[in-house]
């Protein structure tokens, strides 16, 4: 197993150390600098779709905002955003996806993600990986 970069891993690993609430502007430049591929765009149609929330005062985003544009970020390489949205939704509250809850999902991804970036991922061990997911959303409450 390849290691992997700690933002590659968990891009809000030191998230307590940046501002609680930041502009639009703000997040989409922690966001590259973190990795993710996220764009202004990207945001507001996330809000229109109803994946992520309104804007705090209607113009600051938490840190449960932004755990909830990394779990896209991670899930969007392998499914649609309905599919995303509908995992997502039941979780996420008036300002984002909890932090707890955003852990639990990056550790279900985490072995999902390295098999599909593996070249000798076969087919049963991909299929094993996206039981294991859908396991983990689906009976553990996430």
């Amino acid at each position: 197993m390849q290691a992997h970069d700690e933002n590659m891993i968990d891009p809000l690993a030191d998230i307590r150390h940046y501002s609680p609430t930041m502009t639009i502007s703000q997040v989409v430049k922690f966001c590259e600098k973190k990795g993710l591929n996220i764009t202004r765009a990207m945001v507001q149609n996330y809000i229109r779709a109803g994946l992520l929330p309104p804007p705090v005062n209607k113009r600051l985003y938490t840190h449960k905002h932004l755990a909830v544009l990394a779990m896209v970020d991670r899930l969007k390489t392998v499914f649609d955003i309905t599919a995303i949205t509908a995992a997502l939704a039941p979780h996420i509250d008036d300002e984002g996806l909890p932090i707890e809850v955003y852990t639990g999902l990056l550790q279900a991804t985490e072995s999902f993600q390295h098999t599909l970036e593996t070249s000798e991922a076969d087919t049963t061990e991909l299929m094993l990986c996206a039981a294991r997911l859908k396991y983990f959303i689906s009976e553990r409450g996430y």
